[in-house]
Formats: C-alpha cells, structure tokens, sequence
C-alpha cells in the first residue's frame, strides 16, 4: 500500500490530536531547535513511527516534511525501525543529518541505529567521514554513536581516542563526550581515570566527565571523591 499525501495529512492531524501542552512547554525549554513543536511524547511517536516502518516507508520519506520537531523526528525514528540494508542505511543517514539540529532528535536517531551492529568496522568507516565536521551536531552524532555502538572489546581505545581529541568548543559536544566518557567509566575505569589525570580534555569538559560520573550510583563513593579531588578549579 502506498504511502500518500492524505496519509501525511492524517500523520499531521494526528500529531496535533495527540499534543500534550504542558510537555510542549516542557520541551520548549530544553531548546531542542528552530522547529515548531506539537508536544507528542517520545512513546506515541515511536508507535507511529513503527507502523510506518512496517508499511510504505520510503514513501513517507518522499513526503516527509520539516515542519515540525515531530516530523523530523519521526524521520529519523523510521530510518531506524525499517528494514534496509547497512549501505542504504549510511545514505539515508547521510541525508538526514542536515536535518539535525538538536540533542534530542540527534540522540534518538542515534539509539535507533541498531542496525549498525552488523559491520561496526564499516559503520566507523562512516562515522569518520563526520569526525572533523565544522557542524556541532555532526560531531555530537559521532560521539554519542561511539557512545552507543563502540564503547566495547576492540573499540574501545579507538572509541576514546576520537572522543578525546574531536573538537568540542560548543556545548552539545562536550556535554556528548562527558557523558561517552562516564559511560565508558563504569566500563573500563582505569582508562578514563588515565583520561582525567592526564588532562587530555578542555577544562570545561574535563569537570562535566566528572560531573557525569559522580551522578552515577554505579560509581563507587571511593571513586566519587577521587573523581573530585580531579576537578579542574
């Protein structure tokens, strides 16, 4: 059954149904874009986004729109939810990334990625095509895709390596690479202890990676105040 437009009318008159005004308002201030906003909460919009996934969804894609935080949203939940291969995968991300422009739909595409499991070798080949990209949510995309993907087994050194050193003046980024950089705390410790001793980070990011680990009841009491006695004043 092909997707049409009447299909995308009804997506869109859906989503106004569906408006939630105090998590709009609640949204609006987690400054998540230019976009408007319709206030649909994440699980409704997974919902739609997996019944288009399993119909015509690259029709919708022809028709999709960036009218609305939701509606590129959706973009990106569908990229993930639909059945492609790894290489279409890489195209229509490449596609979509224009698009982003927050954290939020960049970090909910990210974790809709799952499929990138299949060859992590092609996938970081793919990644590093965005390591030195002068657009902050392109580098945020990296980071948080490492963060989910690669922070593991033989990845891990390489993982952290680009995380370190990926340039990180603007806020998104370095709030990504701390909380990569927590992550890969409860993962392996002596590692990122190695990071913050060194000072290998940007005072700004090197005190949020603390922040992020400190938060963590994962993390022991004993390493929260080491942690703090490796804050940058």
């Amino acid at each position: 059954m092909n997707y049409t437009d009447f299909d995308y009318k009804i997506l869109t008159t859906q989503l106004r149904q569906y408006s939630d005004e105090k998590y709009k308002e609640f949204h609006s201030g987690l400054k998540v874009g230019s976009n408007f906003i319709y206030g649909v909460r994440i699980p409704i919009l997974r919902r739609m986004a997996k019944r288009i996934a399993a119909l015509d969804w690259r029709g919708f894609m022809e028709l999709a729109r960036d009218d609305s935080y939701e509606e590129i949203l959706l973009q990106g939940m569908v990229l993930g939810y639909a059945k492609m291969s790894l290489e279409e995968t890489f195209e229509r991300t490449a596609a979509f990334l224009p698009k982003v422009d927050n954290w939020a739909i960049c970090d909910t595409f990210c974790s809709g990625l799952k499929r990138v499991r299949e060859d992590l070798y092609e996938t970081w080949a793919f990644l590093m095509r965005y390591e030195t990209s002068p657009k902050e949510f392109d580098r945020r995309f990296v980071v948080v895709m490492l963060m989910d993907y690669f922070l593991e087994g033989k990845f891990l050194d390489q993982a952290l390596d680009v995380i370190v050193n990926i340039r990180k003046e603007e806020y998104y980024v370095s709030m990504a690479a701390a909380w990569a950089l927590a992550t890969a705390f409860l993962k392996d410790r002596e590692k990122v202890l190695r990071i913050l001793e060194e000072s290998r980070l940007d005072k700004e990011t090197h005190n949020r990676t603390i922040r992020k680990c400190r938060e963590s009841y994962r993390v022991s009491e004993e390493d929260k105040a080491l942690l703090q006695d490796l804050k940058i004043k």
